[in-house]
């Protein structure tokens, strides 16, 4: 929550509302659609655009910036420094001051993403609570300057209307979650395209960590294989675990529980998917079904 221009916690609010203006920076100042991603202090997502034309990996590039940067209280342009290849062969007594060498980039197993672009967030004590990152730009440099104003934003005192550029695809989260309230559920909803690339991710205030994760495997589960994400049990074993679906070597993705919808035009042709995660399997895939209804009209 903000007080003044401080922060103590990150909201879903607050995280929009650095959104909304990195946006407007990426969109009209620079003029290059990207994604933009805020995590908490964990790494786990929070909230996440990737702006119409934006390339699908930039979503994950960003992300990795975002939990570099909260994981390791640093911003990626510093840590980048610390793991430059070319002074991977230097003598030690050349190395620079600080220098950790790249046995980071495999001791993380790719997590570790050092190319500028992530910013840690801070309270007023200066603890790290979060991160946001950029990915998409037409420089790193850029990139840095699209978190800058998303991590700055979120210290206005001014509230501006929380319109995105997004709107029509926000509108669908913003159901599924106004959905979850009524229901009496706390969630996170990604919102993907037919490819099954998250383009907009929310994490209501209060929802753990791991549903962030589970979210966005519904949704390209149910994009992936055109059909409820509850349904492809058609393609496995129920009696064992994950259905008995291999899943190492192709895509890790896959999740046959219920709360990932597919979602068709009025053509029958598949625009996207949504997967809702946080509250009961059928709590879940009602959510869905609802915020997927609401996208076809």
């Amino acid at each position: 929550m903000a007080n003044g221009n401080e922060i103590d916690l990150i909201t879903l609010y607050l995280a929009r509302k650095g959104l909304q203006a990195a946006e407007y920076i990426a969109g009209d100042l620079i003029g290059w659609p990207c994604s933009i991603v805020v995590v908490d202090k964990s790494g786990a997502v929070l909230a996440g655009h990737r702006m119409e034309g934006a390339p699908p990996a930039t979503f994950d590039i960003a992300v990795e910036k975002a939990w570099t940067a909260a994981t390791f209280l640093a911003p990626t342009l510093i840590l980048g420094r610390m793991t430059d290849p070319r002074t991977a062969l230097m003598p030690l007594d050349q190395l620079p001051l600080g220098h950790h060498g790249m046995g980071l980039q495999f001791k993380h197993k790719g997590r570790l993403t050092t190319i500028m672009g992530g910013i840690p967030i801070r309270d007023k004590d200066m603890m790290v609570i979060g991160g946001v990152g950029t990915s998409g730009t037409p420089s790193a440099q850029d990139d840095n300057t699209v978190s800058q104003r998303c991590w700055a934003a979120m210290y206005d005192e001014e509230d501006p209307p929380l319109q995105s550029k997004l709107y029509p695809q926000v509108k669908v989260v913003e159901v599924a979650m106004s959905k979850a309230e009524e229901m009496g559920v706390v969630v996170s909803v990604c919102l993907s395209d037919a490819e099954g690339w998250p383009t907009v991710f929310y994490r209501m205030d209060g929802g753990l960590p791991p549903t962030a994760e589970l979210a966005r495997d519904k949704a390209w589960t149910a994009a992936a294989f055109r059909m409820p994400s509850g349904d492809i049990s058609r393609y496995g074993i129920k009696s064992f675990p994950g259905l008995g679906i291999p899943t190492g070597g192709w895509n890790e993705r896959v999740c046959p529980i219920p709360g990932g919808q597919p979602i068709f035009d009025a053509e029958g042709k598949l625009i996207g998917s949504i997967g809702v995660a946080g509250g009961s399997p059928a709590q879940d895939a009602r959510i869905a079904k609802y915020a997927a209804a609401a996208m076809s009209q």
